[in-house]
């Protein structure tokens, strides 16, 4: 579905005329984008492989990346590479100098900004998007309304229970489990 599409049925759910789109379209993308944003921080957390290249120092910089978390760091060869985030979050300071290195980084995805958009969430999870925009747009009325509002607020929050988020279940082994959580030794 696009921008616009989620725009009109979250009007129909409302009961509104779909012809008056016009009244509620700024409004509308604010609540969509926000409902996005929550949609992609919280529960698909899309993953993406970047290359990095680290300087002399063994620093490499990723600001303006939308880099929201580094999963983990690969050298030229396959090895792991350690890193540490500077305290800007700006640049990962690694051992590995002068050379290339691959990421896996949580990432985030811009704002919808053309009614002919599409979300980046899977497809079955669009429509949660008009519940989102039905639950902010209901939630400053009555108690009536509000108690409508949340009865879309828990829709949306269904769907997207049902969103997988990009690389669940890819863990293979746990290294220093016993160590990390003490629970090879006796009381």
């Amino acid at each position: 579905m696009t921008l616009a599409e989620i725009m009109r049925l979250a009007l129909r759910q409302l009961d509104e005329d779909p012809a008056d789109i016009g009244e509620f379209a700024d409004l509308f993308r604010v609540y969509a984008n926000e409902g996005y944003r929550i949609a992609v921080s919280k529960h698909y957390r899309p993953r993406e492989v970047m290359t990095l290249r680290t300087d002399e120092k063994g620093v490499a910089y990723i600001e303006g990346m939308d880099i929201v978390r580094v999963v983990s760091l690969k050298g030229e060869y396959g090895q792991t590479v350690y890193w540490q985030l500077s305290h800007d979050g700006t640049m990962l300071e690694t051992a590995v100098r002068d050379s290339e290195i691959t990421a896996v980084c949580e990432v985030a995805y811009p704002a919808l900004s053309s009614d002919m958009e599409e979300p980046r969430i899977p497809e079955y999870a669009h429509h949660a998007l008009s519940d989102y925009i039905c639950y902010r747009h209901l939630m400053s009325g009555n108690a009536a309304k509000q108690s409508r509002a949340m009865a879309f607020y828990q829709q949306f929050n269904r769907t997207m229970q049902e969103v997988s988020p990009q690389g669940a279940g890819s863990t293979t082994r746990f290294r220093n489990l016993y160590a990390a959580t003490n629970i090879g030794r006796r009381w």
